[in-house]
């Protein structure tokens, strides 16, 4: 293998460099090849027997004192051939310096062949593979930035030209028509939820679900104790039993008023005994939608008092799912029923959803210490790939406005409102 071709098989300008300097050590074993890049001053600096070497090393220190000798370090024209210079060309042992510099830019690279004979075919086959090395090396280089800036060299663009391209393309960019993206973050929530409550107080004896399980409607859920209830009913029966003999005893008496007492406190204690009736059949809390528990985990409550109203389970369908975007209180003028929005959730993979806004509540709330207004959106959640709280990012495109003005709104409207305007 030749070494243009060892040297353009790597893609890095410090890995050719590397493989120059190696292959050119192995055609002359005798000699010490060493090479440096850089500009006006020597920034890198490898040897073909030691590395790569610093500043402190005496070789570097040598190099760079030596470096703009025999060249101009910013070559004033493009296509400069390079100079194959030797200190002594009559003898065939004189140290070699080759100037690999870069025809169009301030790139340069500098080449040292010392110590060991070099015949006159070694000379003209070096300078025969200057002008493909020089090339390979420095198109190995700086990135986008220094190719486009060797392009525009070579194409013979001034830079007053360039600049003037530079300004106009800023101007596009600035005043292109683009959406105003508002940012703001989703959380997701079942469409159709119902939550679980104690129906009265009582005692948890028993859980039998847990989160996650699926649901028909009329399941058990929980039971609760209902020792204290046929306590209560069997007082209350006593009282109904003992008032009903007063009863009977006061209209055989012929004491009317009493009589009416009688029948007054049975009333009352009928409704009582109705009362106990109920809850004692509702001892086993029944779900009444067909869905999943999403949350509720009441193994640990085992035994516990609840009161009335009490939320232990919520229950929900999860084939349908709302995506609330949580809008900033000062974007909400850009945001309507209708806006198209991007939403990406954290959890979620795949493409990001793209749907309109369904609808926009009328009235803020106090979301994470920040006033927002919260839009949602529906979305069908056959496949089970959403699940209740999971958070994401989302972009709502607003009314199509320049570039800049889309960038920049936002910062001065805050800057005149700091000033006083």
């Amino acid at each position: 293998m030749t070494l243009i071709e060892v040297v353009a098989e790597v893609s890095d300008q410090s890995e050719a460099v590397m493989a120059l300097v190696q292959c050119i050590a192995k055609q002359f074993p005798a000699s010490s090849v060493r090479c440096g890049i850089g500009t006006t001053r020597l920034r890198r600096f490898y040897e073909s027997r030691l590395g790569w070497l610093g500043p402190a090393s005496e070789l570097y220190q040598h190099a760079a004192e030596s470096w703009d000798e025999e060249a101009s370090p910013v070559p004033t024209r493009p296509a400069v051939p390079t100079e194959l210079a030797a200190k002594n060309p009559q003898r065939d042992s004189d140290a070699i310096r080759l100037n690999l510099d870069d025809d169009v830019g301030l790139g340069r690279c500098v080449l040292w062949i010392e110590g060991g004979p070099v015949t006159a075919a070694d000379r003209t086959w070096l300078r025969r593979a200057l002008p493909a090395l020089r090339a390979i090396i420095w198109t190995r280089s700086g990135g986008v930035a220094a190719q486009l800036s060797r392009w525009l060299a070579q194409s013979g663009l001034s830079t007053r030209i360039c600049v003037g391209l530079a300004g106009l393309a800023v101007l596009l960019l600035a005043i292109w028509p683009v959406s105003y993206r508002v940012r703001c973050t989703t959380l997701v929530r079942p469409k159709h939820s119902r939550i679980v409550s104690a129906p009265f107080d009582a005692t948890l004896l028993s859980t039998h679900v847990q989160p996650g399980d699926a649901v028909q409607r009329g399941d058990v859920l929980i039971s609760l104790d209902g020792r204290p209830l046929r306590l209560e009913l069997e007082t209350v029966e006593a009282q109904i039993g003992q008032v009903l003999k007063e009863r009977d005893v006061a209209m055989v008496g012929g004491r009317v008023a009493e009589s009416q007492q009688a029948k007054l406190k049975i009333r009352e204690l009928n409704r009582q005994r109705d009362l106990l009736l109920s809850r004692l059949d509702r001892l086993n809390v029944i779900s009444p939608i067909d869905g999943v528990i999403v949350l509720g985990d009441l193994n640990r409550s085992i035994g516990a008092p609840l009161e009335t109203g009490q939320a232990v389970l919520e229950i929900a369908p999860l084939n349908e799912m709302l995506i609330e975007l949580e809008i900033p209180e000062y974007e909400i003028s850009y945001v309507d029923k209708g806006t198209l929005a991007r939403i990406r959730l954290t959890a979620a993979e795949g493409d990001p959803i793209e749907q309109p806004i369904d609808a926009v509540y009328p009235s803020a709330e106090l979301r994470d210490d920040q006033n927002v207004f919260v839009a949602h959106i529906n979305v069908d959640n056959r496949a089970g790939t959403l699940r209740p709280g999971m958070r994401g990012d989302a972009i709502a495109y607003g009314p199509v406005r320049p570039w800049l003005w889309s960038m920049v709104r936002s910062g001065w409207e805050k800057t005149l409102w700091w000033i006083g305007y």
